[in-house]
């Protein structure tokens, strides 16, 4: 484990506009794939994206006291207050139009008027769209928020990769990425520790895309046992209707199943989120700009194999980190386990690293695990919230949150 003891080795869609993050340069693989793709935040080769599909991507949510067992189920009297989802919006293997969104409020079963505002610079990395709750008594609030999004398949020339130097600085707009935050504690002196035992004291001189392609290998042959539950579900308590039971085969999902990358030290089991952060924890450990990606998985990949849940909508987390003037090479490490790794040079091609060719089968939705959560760690993060007064005339009501992804198919430029 990580410590002390050496480490073991997310209109019409064919007319989709957008602001790309400053920084970004538009560059594609040939001549004709540059005319064929206009859409913005393109990687630069040796990165290169491809296939995209179409989605109506986002979120529903249900405030529902028909799910307490209660006789006849408690009314609720709200006050008020408001549905915020964190949206990444211009990921460079996935787009959200944020210009077409469609949210549809449901009050005691009647339709509400839609209200929502997009708020946060349209320039900057992540936009929030803010929905009202209506006030009054009910028993029965559902919000659906959903927008047109693009996603991709990625592809990197591993020799060209290879080619990449380090830079004498990175610009300005990755330096959140280098630093701590949040569930990824990379100040953490254990990943410093790790980061220079496992490259032996010649980081620098190593081909920074290699050195970034060892270091997630490493990360993940520490732990042994990785759950498959992304997200916590649960139900309310039956004897306590105040309280929730974790149940995971409940479809309530109240955030997602995350220690963080300190935390999960030492842990003899971790999540698909804890083995994400603590590979982006190590990378930014090596001064690597590196991030967690929180997406939905539409659960119909057909190229790369993998071991989450087929034929379901779900929710993914998988990293990116930049490659010095080229962009953000994906990777997921929980699929990428099970490969025999540790027997493989990082001079051949490994799957679920860099070349993703069902990453167009996922949306992006956030880089933050807890956007609203003001540096206060909560139980169990998510990006989005539900922040709303109310009183009761008896039980707690039950939430739930669902992730909606309909694949509108092949996009044609």
């Amino acid at each position: 484990m990580i410590g002390a003891a050496t480490m073991l080795t997310c209109v019409t869609l064919t007319a989709l506009l957008f602001t790309s993050p400053a920084g970004e340069v538009a560059a594609v693989e040939t001549p004709a794939s540059r005319l064929a793709d206009r859409w913005p935040a393109r990687p630069i080769p040796p990165l290169y994206r491809s296939n995209p599909r179409g989605y109506t991507m986002g979120l529903r949510v249900s405030f529902d006291t028909a799910r307490v067992d209660v006789i006849g189920g408690p009314n609720f009297i709200s006050n008020g207050g408001e549905f915020s989802i964190e949206v990444a919006h211009a990921d460079p293997y996935s787009l959200s139009n944020l210009d077409e969104i469609e949210s549809q409020v449901l009050f005691n079963g009647h339709p509400s008027p839609p209200r929502f505002d997009v708020v946060n610079d349209p320039n900057g990395i992540s936009r929030r769209i803010v929905t009202p709750v209506p006030s009054g008594q009910m028993s029965l609030l559902s919000i659906r928020t959903a927008w047109p999004a693009i996603a991709f398949a990625s592809r990197v020339d591993e020799k060209g990769a290879a080619a990449a130097t380090w830079p004498r600085a990175w610009p300005a707009d990755v330096a959140p990425f280098l630093e701590p935050s949040m569930f990824i504690e990379s100040d953490d002196p254990r990943f410093a520790t790790f980061v220079a035992e496992a490259s032996g004291g010649r980081l620098r001189r190593t081909a920074i895309y290699y050195a970034a392609k060892d270091l997630v290998r490493r990360a993940i042959l520490e732990y042994r046992n990785v759950r498959a539950e992304t997200v916590v579900r649960s139900v309310p308590d039956v004897d306590d209707g105040n309280s929730w039971v974790i149940d995971d085969s409940s479809p309530a999902i109240l955030g997602f199943r995350v220690m963080g990358a300190a935390n999960s030290i030492g842990q003899l089991q971790i999540s698909p989120p804890d083995l994400v952060c603590t590979c982006v924890a190590v990378l930014r450990a090596a001064g690597i700009p590196a991030r967690p990606v929180i997406g939905i998985d539409s659960g119909r990949a057909t190229r790369s194999g993998g071991r989450r849940p087929r034929g379901r909508t779900h929710f993914a987390v998988w990293g990116e980190f930049r490659l010095p003037g080229c962009g953000w090479v994906p990777f997921d490490p929980f699929e990428m386990r099970g490969q025999g790794l540790q027997h493989r040079t990082v001079q051949q091609p490994w799957r679920w690293f860099g070349t993703i060719r069902d990453l167009n089968r996922r949306v992006a939705l956030a880089y933050d695990f807890a956007p609203f959560c003001c540096g206060m760690v909560p139980s169990w993060p998510c990006g989005w919230a539900l922040a709303m007064s109310w009183r009761s005339t008896g039980a707690s009501p039950a939430g739930f949150v669902e992730p909606v992804l309909i694949s509108r198919g092949t996009i044609r430029p």
